[in-house]
């Protein structure tokens, strides 16, 4: 297995999420882009959209 590992010194705001398939630190602005449709959600791998979705659904249904 194969990782790339990228420098997020410069980019502060993040999200960590831990997917089933290890934990993810995001940038706050990758994200913002995908919701406005700068990029496409498919940058995201599809256990990472999961655990966003499902932390999302825990804090609307609580």
């Amino acid at each position: 297995m194969t990782a790339t590992i990228h420098d997020i010194a410069d980019q502060r705001h993040h999200l960590m999420v831990v997917a089933s398939d290890g934990a993810h630190v995001i940038p706050h602005a990758l994200v913002q882009s995908v919701i406005t449709g700068e990029k496409s959600s498919s940058i995201l791998t599809e256990p990472v959209v999961k655990r966003i979705i499902e932390e999302w659904l825990q804090q609307v249904t609580t």
